[in-house]
Order: structure tokens, then sequence, then C-alpha cells
């Protein structure tokens, strides 16, 4: 069972696939016609693990960095 965060989060990434989607396709027009399909879900799969590589950043809010320094 998700939580209701993962949800919001799935949700999100679903929504910049979505706006991505246009831009994949034209990107992959010239690619030959067998292998757009994969080659979208690669780059898919790619943007995906881009987000959650972002998400876990762990960085420093701003009274964190002042005391950094």
């Amino acid at each position: 069972m998700q939580s209701s965060g993962d949800r919001l989060e799935n949700e999100k990434v679903e929504q910049v696939i979505e706006e991505l989607t246009p831009r994949i396709k034209s990107s992959i027009r010239n690619t030959a016609f067998q292998e757009r399909e994969d080659l979208e879900q690669e780059i898919i799969i790619k943007i995906i693990e881009k987000i959650r590589l972002f998400e876990r950043n762990d960085s420093p809010g701003f009274w964190e960095f002042v005391q950094a320094i």
C-alpha cells in the first residue's frame, strides 16, 4: 500500500512525463520506426531515475548553509 506522499510523488512524476512526451516523440522521429517505442521507454526510465535522484538530494537549508560558512 502506498502512502499519500508516495502517491503524490508518483502523480508529479506522471505529470512531468506527460508534459515531456510530445518533446520525446518529436526527438525520436529520426529513429528507425522499429526502435522508437523502445527508445521512448528508455528515455522515460532515465527521466524517472533523474527525478528520483534529484528528490533524494540532501541540499542544506538556508540556516544550515549559513552555519557551514
